[in-house]
């Protein structure tokens, strides 16, 4: 359910060098996405660094940073070229360090893994797209430090944050009608899980309950909303018997997540991304998201 980090780069897998060749240009469209995203509430800093690159699919080659500031949100997206994750004023450092240099905000992160790194590769979840070439899904929590600038005004951060990175043949809207997944991190726990609404009406969720060195696989999830589609709460059923409950109790605001091509006239896929407070049962709170995408058909 684990993988090792690399003697060389405490990041491991997260870390790997974009793969040359992966596929042609007949191929289905194949991306290499890496992600960060944080959330320090003291400091009231929420944010996303996504960039995704792809040898055959021009469309889907994009990075983003999307950040909010004491209720301010600024972002920048910009065009990415083949076979790297730095584009004209972002750069995903896949040793764990960050900048961001643009007209409109500039800052510098650097981040330290948390408990340990996961592989949603060994689980049954996403399906193939191409028979025999299994998508690659690595996820670790983080500690993220560092410093974001607007306007002028410079804001530190300490936060908490996850990263992931996921390779191989994917088009959302061919695979997926709706997904949720959902990340927390605290002190003593990291929480990952995501739920998939196949296009053939099937649903399979999983994820993990990390505790210091040990990871619990979590076999379902189940989510309320309120009337506006928002969580309200999420159940997690454990391997081993248990349930977790995690109530949302602060939304600090959130931003949409380019999934596909800069432009598409039929079935497009839209994501959301909710930061948020969030407390057990027991009375502990802590940090997180909650990732909410669905295929809009009407065109």
């Amino acid at each position: 359910m684990t993988v090792s980090a690399s003697t060389e780069n405490p990041w491991g897998r997260l870390a790997e060098p974009i793969p040359a060749d992966a596929a042609a240009a007949d191929d289905p469209v194949w991306k290499d996405n890496a992600f960060l995203a944080f959330w320090d509430s003291e400091s009231q800093v929420f944010g996303s660094l996504h960039v995704s690159t792809s040898p055959n699919a021009p469309s889907a080659r994009r990075a983003r940073f999307s950040v909010s500031v004491a209720g301010r949100t600024t972002e920048i997206v910009e065009p990415l070229d083949e076979g790297t994750f730095r584009s004209k004023s972002i750069d995903f450092g896949l040793d764990g360090n960050f900048t961001v240099d643009n007209a409109a905000v500039q800052a510098e992160f650097s981040t330290t893994p948390l408990f340990i790194p996961l592989d949603y590769s060994t689980v049954d979840l996403i399906p193939a797209l191409v028979p025999g070439k299994p998508f690659q899904h690595f996820e670790q929590a983080a500690s993220v430090t560092g410093v974001v600038r607007i306007d002028g005004t410079a804001t530190r951060i300490s936060a908490r944050g996850m990263r992931d990175r996921s390779s191989g043949f994917r088009e959302e809207s061919a695979q997926w009608a709706e997904y949720a997944t959902f990340v927390a991190v605290t002190d003593t726990y990291f929480i990952s899980a995501l739920k998939f609404l196949r296009i053939d009406g099937t649903q399979n969720g999983h994820g993990f309950l990390v505790e210091e060195t040990t990871a619990t696989p979590i076999t379902d999830l189940h989510l309320a909303r309120n009337a506006a589609a928002q969580l309200l709460w999420i159940r997690f059923d454990l391997a081993d018997g248990s349930i977790r409950t995690l109530h949302t109790r602060e939304r600090h605001g959130g931003f949409w997540v380019p999934m596909g091509p800069a432009e598409t006239e039929g079935p497009a896929f839209g994501a959301y991304d909710d930061f948020l407070t969030l407390e057990s049962d027991d009375g502990a709170r802590g940090g997180g998201f909650t990732e909410q995408g669905v295929v809009h058909r009407v065109a």
